[in-house]
C-alpha cells in the first residue's frame, strides 16, 4: 500500500508541475521507472521477470491491452505470476515508448542486472 501511495504522489506532483502537454521522458528513463515500481512486488531474489502486453482490436473497433505481470525464480522454474503494487505503471510507460506506432505485443523482460525491451 506504501508504495501505491508513493506512485500515487508522484504521478500527481509530475502532473502539477507537467506544461500542458505531456512531458517527454527517454525511453531508458520509462523503463527504469517501470522496472522500479515492478520490483516492490517480486521476492529479493528472482532470475527473470517480465510484463507483457498483447494488444488487440476487437469487431467494434474497439482497442484492448491485455497485461500479465510473470517471474521465475531460476532459469529453470516456470513463470509464476505477481502482482506488482501498480500494476498498470510499467504499462503506461509501455505505452509512452510506442507512442504513434502501430503494435500488437510489448514487453519489459528485466533481471538484477539488466533490462531490455522489446515489440511488435
Amino acid at each position: 500500500m506504501f508504495s501505491f501511495i508513493n506512485t500515487l504522489k508522484r504521478l500527481i506532483s509530475n502532473q502539477q508541475e507537467a506544461p500542458s502537454s505531456q512531458p517527454t521522458y527517454s525511453n531508458e528513463q520509462l523503463l527504469q521507472w517501470a522496472t522500479g515500481c515492478m520490483l516492490e512486488g517480486l521476492p529479493d531474489e528472482f532470475y527473470e521477470a517480465r510484463v507483457r502486453c498483447e494488444c488487440s482490436v476487437n469487431e467494434e473497433g474497439q482497442q484492448t491491452v491485455n497485461i500479465s505481470h510473470e517471474f521465475k525464480l531460476t532459469e529453470e522454474s516456470e513463470y509464476s505470476k505477481f502482482s506488482p503494487p501498480d500494476d498498470l505503471y510499467a504499462t503506461n510507460c509501455i505505452e509512452q515508448i510506442l507512442t504513434g506506432k502501430k503494435w500488437k505485443y510489448a514487453a519489459i523482460i528485466f533481471n538484477p542486472q539488466t533490462t531490455r525491451f522489446e515489440w511488435k
